[in-house]
């Protein structure tokens, strides 16, 4: 369950999803069968300016938007 923007830094609650930008990530456990949903949310003004990206770790990184423009 997401309960606060993802962006450390921010700290919003999450109430409800009316604005910003949330993210499914699926996660596989060991077994093949078994797998799971976990869900990243940045708040409306973090989403302005950062977004979410998935390492090849599986780590989440948060990006500027700035950066993703320039690639």
């Amino acid at each position: 369950m997401v309960s606060q923007c993802a962006n450390p830094e921010c700290g919003a609650q999450f109430l409800y999803f009316g604005e910003g930008e949330l993210v499914a990530v699926p996660r596989r456990e060991r077994l093949l069968t078994d797998s799971r949903v976990e869900f990243f949310w940045l708040c409306g003004n973090c989403a302005s300016h950062l977004h979410l990206e998935v390492a090849v770790d599986g780590a989440m990184n948060l990006v500027s938007r700035r950066v993703l423009q320039t690639a």
